[in-house]
């Protein structure tokens, strides 16, 4: 605990004592008489001077009566040291004040680990004494000599957050600027990039033209080209169209009620390569995670993030039916920087070596000079020598964000290009970002390639993991603003634990549960019904991935999987997979194959799913016959107590009820929330 007491006077003044809590004055003006003497701590004060200061509608002997009563409870609050008095002079010797002004003035805004953010708004603010005029001059001075330094703070914060994402925050603070300089450039661009990250770009384009038209009418000034682009840029697709089609769009309407929550610490390492890339010093990005942790989400911020400051972004997402065809990739990228600005500077040499393979640009323009067919590794060299050239053009008229989704599914031919271009690219405004899943990087050799050169390639690798069991919270409720109705806290418990940190998850659990109440996946996996109630909680695209994944596994991996899905909690109990035919040896071999797929995860000390999504998804693809038939071995070895690990009563109830064997599972049932309760589990109890 600190020992010190901590003086605010940037805001709503306040006054905080060691135990943190706020001290309070009688009146307003014994608060102001201590705040003057601390910010004016270098002279003692005179007693008539300080009565003046603040009681000056009041007679001379009751004016420093006044004085007098606000030393004395400063002693009594503060202590008998904290005020050094006698008949003439006053002087505050409190030892340990610490002020906010100092941080200010140090420059000391950000905080570390220990010690959080300085809040920082105006000295003073709406501390209002009407009848101490003299005080309130001392107050407009101090605002006007702190004011560098606290817009300066605010800068550093401003800037903190957009390198974070952290847009809501960013609107609070631009809130602060304008108050106080209502004519910020500054807090003006900050307020249209918080409203346009909330997916209100109109309101964004009203705060754009009314601050205009006052800038106009107080200083006869113009707005910089700067924010004059943002604007442009929001209106392409708002209220108000561009006349020039060369303005490129910036995607922000889908972020209406998104939250962004749990990826500050990768965004700011994203943003940062980008910033790097647009002084002409690239440097490139490898997002890896799993499906689901958030990687697209990460890159469209900072799409939009860059499109509002006038960047060009071409993004292909790469497909399984893709990887066959040579240069499928490359083709879509050149695509999308033809119809960029700046393309149509690119040599016809340039555009007719990339058209060998990429048909549709002679079409485009059918004048372009025969070039001589290359073979092998010419080809290669004379792609990437083309397409370095087009990229060179468009990053002559904006800087370039190149993204390609699931690099690990792109054809082997684009990948080699894309290596060499990468070299080509390190003193220009361009940035490649590349995302991918670890467990299919490895199989693609191509793809490895580019992560192991990555040095050289000037590529930064940023790993997303699965977000802490806190930001679940958060995130949790955030989607389920608005809702009617919620789950109980034994319910977001099991939804926070299903999810396992994976966002799109914990939003598909959501949708799910808004859609079917307590039928919901998360719910009834491990619910004591015959069997799963509904099986559509994942999207098409993540079911397709996982099931794509199970039915590619060798038969003894997948036979691993079945009964790792049906056992749940207690897949690490390696003799039961004698259940089913498995051998120690092939048990351990197939949960090490599992594990590099990353449906497993490797806890420290055991094994666990990912998250319930993919156990659902595997536990769905279990014939339900033969799911059935796992049930009852499982649940037989278990009453027969062949488990080191005794079982709890409701596991016996589940394993019961899934097997068909209902009049035993009511009887585990109820013995099982019994123990649960007694155990202080009573979510569990609760859920059964």
């Amino acid at each position: 605990m600190p020992s010190h007491h901590y003086l605010s006077c940037l805001g709503q003044p306040v006054l905080l004592g060691p135990d943190g809590e706020p001290i309070r004055f009688r009146t307003r003006k014994h608060f102001g008489l201590l705040i003057y003497l601390a910010v004016e701590p270098s002279q003692s004060h005179r007693r008539q001077r300080l009565a003046e200061l603040l009681w000056p509608r009041s007679g001379e002997a009751e004016a420093r009566h006044s004085v007098a009563t606000a030393i004395s409870m400063f002693r009594n609050r503060l202590g008998p040291r904290s005020i050094q008095a006698d008949r003439d002079n006053v002087r505050l010797t409190l030892d340990g004040l610490v002020l906010d002004l100092a941080r200010l003035s140090r420059g000391e805004v950000l905080g570390d680990e220990v010690t959080p953010p300085l809040e920082i708004g105006n000295f003073l603010d709406d501390f209002e004494l009407d009848d101490a005029p003299e005080f309130m001059l001392w107050r407009n001075r101090q605002q006007t000599r702190l004011f560098p330094a606290i817009r300066e703070g605010l800068m550093l914060l401003i800037d903190r957050c957009r390198r974070t994402g952290n847009f809501r925050q960013i609107e609070v603070l631009a809130d602060r600027l304008l108050a106080i300089d209502h004519l910020s450039e500054d807090g003006v661009r900050a307020k249209m990039e918080a409203r346009a990250f909330d997916g209100d770009r109109l309101s964004a384009l009203r705060i754009f033209e009314d601050w205009r038209g006052i800038l106009s009418e107080e200083l006869g000034a113009q707005p910089s080209t700067r924010i004059e682009g943002i604007a442009l840029r929001l209106r392409r697709r708002g209220w108000e169209r561009s006349e020039s089609i060369e303005i490129p769009t910036v995607p922000t309407d889908h972020w209406r009620g998104h939250r962004f929550i749990g990826r500050a610490g990768e965004y700011r390492a994203v943003y940062e390569c980008w910033e790097q890339s647009a002084r002409r010093s690239s440097r490139n990005v490898l997002l890896l995670g799993d499906s689901g942790v958030g990687k697209t989400t990460i890159s469209d911020r900072l799409i939009t993030a860059a499109g509002l400051e006038g960047a060009v972004t071409v993004r292909i997402q790469c497909y399984e039916l893709d990887r066959e065809i040579p240069y499928g990739a490359l083709a879509g990228l050149v695509r999308g920087l033809l119809s960029r600005p700046g393309s149509t500077g690119t040599r016809p040499a340039a555009l007719a070596d990339l058209s060998v393979c990429i048909p549709e640009i002679r079409q485009r323009y059918p004048d372009l000079p025969q070039r001589p067919f290359a073979d092998g590794e010419g080809v290669r060299v004379q792609l990437a020598e083309g397409a370095h050239e087009l990229l060179s053009a468009v990053a002559e008229e904006s800087p370039v964000i190149l993204v390609v989704d699931d690099l690990h599914l792109a054809d082997d031919a684009s990948i080699a290009v894309l290596h060499l271009v990468l070299r080509r690219i390190a003193d220009q405004p361009i940035m490649l970002m590349l995302t991918a899943r670890p467990s299919e990087l490895e199989r693609s050799p191509s793809a490895r390639r580019i992560r192991e050169g990555s040095e050289a390639l000037r590529l930064r690798t940023v790993d997303v993991p699965p977000m802490s069991e806190e930001e679940s919270r958060e995130l949790l409720a955030a989607l389920l603003e608005g809702a009617t109705t919620g789950p109980n806290a034994a319910e977001r418990r099991a939804f926070l634990a299903a999810a396992a940190g994976y966002p799109m998850v914990l939003e598909l659990f959501v949708r799910d549960w808004l859609a079917h109440g307590h039928r919901a996946m998360p719910l009834t996996l491990g619910a004591m019904t015959a069997d799963l109630s509904q099986a559509e909680a994942a999207e098409h695209t993540y079911k397709a991935l996982i099931d794509r994944m199970i039915h590619e596994l060798p038969t003894e991996v997948r036979s691993v999987l079945n009964l790792a899905a049906v056992l749940g909690n207690r897949l690490n109990d390696l003799e039961m997979y004698g259940l089913v035919d498995l051998t120690l040896a092939r048990t351990m071999t197939g949960m090490t194959a599992l594990n590099d797929l990353r449906l497993l995860r490797d806890n420290g000390h055991d094994l666990g799913f990912r998250n319930e999504l993919i156990r659902a998804q595997a536990y769905m693809n279990v014939p339900s016959t033969l799911r059935r038939a796992l049930h009852a071995r499982v649940a037989q070895r278990l009453m027969d107590g062949l488990s080191e690990q005794p079982p709890t009563g409701l596991e016996l109830a589940w394993h019961c009820f899934r097997a068909g064997r209902t009049d035993e599972g009511q009887k585990y049932l109820l013995t099982g929330a019994r123990e649960a309760i007694d155990e202080g589990a009573v979510c569990e109890a609760e859920l059964a």
